[in-house]
């Protein structure tokens, strides 16, 4: 018979070893990529790609199935290598694009989205700036005003976006004016002032964490403001891109937001509070963690570790909250009073309204 340990070691062994193999092919891969990012600089073309890196998570969840491992460990690792492709490829500056190079400004360039954007825009070719107090190439609009700018991008703070607007109209050439904001009630009014007087106004929403590096599957809604041509262009800047650009109607945003994004998030922090509330320990839960109780609390994990002043902003700035909530608060005191009666017909019920909500016909 074999000694176990002996067994254990060997097996190490070999972890170690396929381990070394693993890490020498990523830097084989990254060399790869530098030389095709070289290429690009050399042919003129945008360092990102989205179209052929939507076929490489494609190519990835296929070999995975035929493997025979989860095709979600190979999109993770997939994409943690097109971060660092990405990265490598950007190390020197690209060359712009023939015919689409423009000189953008990101207002509240510092934060995570102005970041996000600021890579994104380099990336596919355009000269970009950013205008922030806190690390900008820019402290402050006035500042920037002895430039002109073919684009400029609002990431400020929800709270901010009005004033900034307007200040953004004042800047000379007339430049193309959005906002990716999360929220759009606040500036209905002035985004429609903008337009009818004849500014170049749109306003945007990216679906997705700053974080994001595979824009495939992701969405970005668009909300027309009444300057159609410039809604184009701005949608223009993601259009070579594998992401989706969902229309929507400006003053239907906020009402969509209230149920993706106000209840979402309430329901996942009231989600932790009631453990709390229970005493009931998440690293003793944790261990023994049904399969539904697993997929909440990751959710509700990431949602608390978010930025607390901007969740706070997206359900106080939004003027459909209250709808939100008595509707949360309705529901809850139904199913209440539907678990505690002896009789399962309510429950019954009020499940199969919600199995039906999802699962229609």
């Amino acid at each position: 018979m074999s000694d176990p340990q002996q067994d254990l070691d060997t097996l190490r062994q070999r972890v170690a070893q396929l381990d070394r193999e693993i890490l020498e092919k990523i830097a084989e891969r990254l060399r790869t990529s530098r030389s095709i990012g070289e290429a690009k600089r050399r042919a003129q073309l945008p360092i990102r790609d989205f179209r052929v890196e939507a076929s490489v998570m494609q190519r990835a969840r296929t070999a995975a199935r035929e493997l025979g491992f989860d095709p979600a460990l190979a999109e993770s690792v997939l994409e943690s290598l097109i971060e660092a492709a990405v990265r490598t490829q950007v190390e020197s500056q690209p060359i712009t694009q023939q015919g689409g190079h423009q000189h953008i400004l990101i207002v509240g360039g510092a934060g995570r989205m102005g970041r996000w954007l600021r890579q994104f825009l380099e990336g596919q070719g355009h000269t970009v700036e950013t205008c922030d107090p806190v690390d900008g190439d820019f402290a402050s609009l006035a500042q920037a005003q002895q430039r002109n700018w073919d684009t400029v991008v609002l990431s400020t703070p929800l709270a901010l976006l009005p004033e900034t607007l307007h200040e953004a109209l004042e800047l000379p050439g007339k430049p193309l004016v959005f906002d990716i904001g999360s929220l759009k009630s606040h500036l209905v009014q002035p985004l429609r002032q903008a337009a009818q007087a004849g500014h170049r106004v749109a306003s945007l929403h990216p679906m997705f964490a700053p974080g994001t590096v595979v824009l495939t599957g992701r969405t970005v809604l668009v909300c027309d403001a009444g300057q159609a041509d410039a809604t184009e262009q701005a949608c223009r800047l993601f259009r070579d891109t594998a992401v989706s650009l969902c229309p929507i109607p400006l003053e239907q945003h906020d009402q969509v937001m209230g149920g993706l994004l106000g209840l979402s998030h309430t329901v996942n922090l009231l989600f932790g509070q009631a453990l709390q509330r229970l005493g009931l320990s998440f690293e003793k839960l944790g261990p023994i963690a049904s399969t539904t109780f697993a997929k909440q609390a990751r959710t509700a994990a990431e949602v608390a570790a978010e930025n607390p002043e901007l969740y706070h902003q997206i359900q106080h700035f939004n003027q459909c909250t209250p709808q939100v909530y008595q509707a949360l608060e309705e529901g809850l005191v139904a199913m209440r009073q539907a678990a505690l009666d002896p009789d399962a017909e309510t429950f019954l019920s009020l499940m199969g309204e919600c199995r039906r909500y999802f699962f229609p016909g």
